[in-house]
C-alpha cells in the first residue's frame, strides 16, 4: 500500500455561468479525496454578500463508467452545501472555516477557496479508505464543473477571472477490495411552492444503498444571490410510511439546528445569513470559529444505525423511506436544496482490478 497526493495537470479557467470542459482524473488507485482549489479575482466592497468566497461553484459532479455519479451536487451555487459540510468535518483544522486560504476584506480583489470531497467517514484521514472512489479499475473518471454568475459575490462588485485547481488523494497498489463501500451523492432541488403544516410535504428517500446523511440548505428568494434562512422550513420528518408510519426521528428546525451543532463540535450561536457587508476576518465563521451556519442542518444516519455507514435502505423500494417537512412564510423563489449522502458496495466488475 502506497499513499499519494497528486496534482492534477489540467486546471480550468473561469467563465461565468458555463459548463467546463470535464477534467479527467487520474485513475492511478483507490481515490479517497478529491479538492478543488478556486483562485478568483473579483471585488469586494462594503456590500459583499455573505458565503461571498463558497459561491463560484454552480454544479459539482465526479462520474464514472456509464455515467455513475460519486458526487452529484447542483442547484443554486451548490458547492455551498459542500464547503458547509467540510465545516462541519474538518472544523478548525480546514485552514480556517471554509477553507479560505487568503485574508479576504474590504477591498479584497482576490480570494483562494477550497472545497473537499471526502466520501469516507473518518474525515481527519485524507486516505480513508472506510469509502473510496475505485478509480483504478474504471475506464472514465471526470470531474464536471459549472460556474456561477460573475455577480453572486458582491452587490458592487463581481467575478473577473479565475483558476480552478485540482487535487486528489489516493491509496496505490490495493487492488480493489470486494466490501469496498463507494459514494454514491445525488442532490434535490426544491423551489419552494406553497406552505406545508404538519410534515406534510414528502420526499422520496433514495433507495438501494446506505443512507450515510441528509444534507438540507434552505434558502430565500433573492434574485442571482440566495440566502440562507433559519425561518421558512420549520420542522423535519424522517418516517416508513409502510411501517405504521413509524417515525426515524421528527426534529422542529432549531432543534435540528442544535443536534447539528453537537454532533460536529459547532458553536450553536448561527452564522446569520444576512448580507453584511464584505467577508471580514472578524466576522463569526471567518476568525478560526466554526459556527453553525443559518439554513444549514444535517441528518447523520450514523447516530441512528451503524456507525460508519448509516441507514441501510439496499432492500429498500423507492416510496418506503419519506422525508416529510413543514414550510413556513412561503414566498416565490425560496428553495431547499437536500444533498443524500450515500454509500454503495463496489460493482462486482471492479472487484479484484
Amino acid at each position: 500500500m502506497f499513499k499519494n497526493s497528486k496534482r492534477l495537470v489540467t486546471t480550468s479557467a473561469w467563465v461565468a455561468s458555463s459548463d467546463l470542459t470535464g477534467v479527467d482524473i487520474y485513475r492511478e488507485g483507490l481515490i479517497t479525496e478529491v479538492i478543488v482549489r478556486a483562485v478568483m479575482t473579483a471585488t469586494l466592497t462594503a456590500t459583499a454578500l455573505s458565503d461571498a468566497t463558497k459561491r463560484v461553484i454552480q454544479n459539482l459532479k465526479i462520474q464514472g463508467d456509464g455515467g455513475r455519479t460519486y458526487l452529484g451536487l447542483s442547484g443554486e451555487q451548490s458547492a455551498r452545501l459542500l464547503n458547509f459540510m467540510n465545516m462541519c468535518d474538518f472544523g478548525n483544522e480546514f485552514v480556517s472555516p471554509g477553507g479560505v486560504l487568503t485574508t479576504v476584506d474590504v477591498g479584497s480583489t482576490s480570494f483562494d477557496q477550497l472545497f473537499v470531497f471526502h466520501p469516507g467517514s473518518n474525515p481527519k484521514d485524507p486516505f480513508d479508505l472506510s469509502a473510496a472512489i475505485p478509480a483504478r479499475a474504471l475506464s472514465v473518471l471526470q470531474l464536471l464543473l459549472t460556474t456561477t454568475a460573475a455577480a453572486v459575490t458582491d452587490a458592487a462588485g463581481a467575478i473577473t477571472a479565475g483558476t480552478y485547481f485540482y487535487q486528489i488523494n489516493q491509496v496505490l497498489d490495493v487492488p480493489v477490495p470486494a466490501g469496498l463501500m463507494c459514494p454514491l451523492g445525488s442532490t434535490t432541488v426544491w423551489a419552494h411552492d406553497a406552505n406545508y403544516s404538519d410534515y406534510s410535504k414528502k420526499f422520496d428517500v433514495p433507495a438501494g444503498a446506505w443512507l450515510r446523511r441528509i444534507v438540507m440548505l434552505v434558502q430565500d428568494a433573492t434574485a442571482t444571490t440566495p440566502l440562507r434562512k433559519n425561518d421558512e422550513v420549520a420542522a423535519v420528518r424522517l418516517e416508513l410510511p409502510k411501517a405504521a408510519n413509524k417515525e426515524i426521528g421528527a426534529w422542529l428546525w432549531q432543534t435540528l439546528l442544535a443536534e447539528t451543532a453537537k454532533i460536529y463540535g459547532l458553536h450553536g450561536s448561527s452564522q446569520s445569513e444576512a448580507a453584511l457587508g464584505a467577508v471580514a476576518t472578524t466576522r463569526p465563521g471567518y476568525n478560526a470559529t466554526p459556527f453553525i451556519p443559518h439554513g444549514l442542518a444535517i441528518i447523520d444516519l450514523r447516530k441512528y444505525f451503524h456507525p460508519v455507514y448509516g441507514m441501510d435502505l439496499t432492500g429498500f423500494q423507492t416510496g418506503d423511506v419519506k422525508l416529510g417537512v413543514t414550510v413556513e412564510n412561503y414566498a416565490a423563489g425560496d428553495d431547499t436544496l437536500i444533498y443524500w449522502d450515500q454509500l454503495q458496495k463496489v460493482e462486482s466488475q471492479y472487484v479484484g482490478k
